[in-house]
């Protein structure tokens, strides 16, 4: 392989596998849980949850949804990625306010077919602000879902299907939607072309 080349798919996805596993544990540890105490509220197997923190299985957005809420962190705290601002970001008080678009902390979900990446610079904002691609047949989560709050999406390429209390809204390119989070919900994309939406919400919860 070429000196320039990227590194293949798997081997991203393997770096990717450890780096979460290695904050799921660290998060684990300061939290003061066991593999089987935090296992046991999370819903997960003792085995599969020191899979995971070993970067031998890739969780599904379900579980690691389970385990942040075991952990009490938003799953975006879950996000990979460095947290740490280039010059011209910050103000004068040294708060961050840009994110550049290759510093983005990410997520990536081999199984829901879905990417998600953070658009604030942190998690300490009253607004939750976050990318995310669909691949042609993704969905969110296999069942609807619910958290509390408000939450607005802008579809920016594509089209998807916004379930809510089982009424669908299809979103094509420049269309949005804002409700109730605290309904169930659930996002499709039933095309075979991808799907990018930017979604707010708050408080942040995702």
């Amino acid at each position: 392989m070429p000196a320039n080349s990227p590194p293949p798919v798997a081997a991203l996805e393997e770096e990717e596998a450890l780096e979460l596993g290695s904050e799921i544990r660290a998060l684990r540890l300061q939290a003061g849980l066991t593999l089987q105490r935090l296992g046991r509220a999370a819903g997960v197997s003792q085995s599969l949850l020191s899979q995971i923190e070993r970067g031998l299985a890739s969780p599904s957005i379900t579980t690691l949804r389970r385990i942040a809420a075991a952990l009490d962190v938003p799953i975006a705290t879950l996000f990979l990625g460095s947290a740490e601002a280039s010059s011209g970001e910050t103000d004068r008080l040294g708060r961050r306010l840009v994110v550049r678009r290759h510093e983005r902390k990410s997520l990536h979900v081999p199984r829901s077919k879905i990417a998600y990446e953070l658009l604030t610079p942190d998690l300490n904002r009253r607004v939750e602000f976050i990318w995310i691609e669909y691949e042609p047949g993704a969905v969110t989560v296999p069942a609807p879902m619910s958290h509390a709050g408000e939450e607005n999406a802008l579809c920016l390429e594509g089209s998807v299907v916004v379930t809510i209390d089982g009424q669908e809204f299809v979103l094509n390119t420049g269309d949005s939607i804002s409700f109730d989070s605290g309904r169930p919900h659930q996002v499709e994309n039933r095309t075979d072309e991808r799907a990018l939406l930017v979604s707010a919400i708050t408080p942040p919860a995702f």
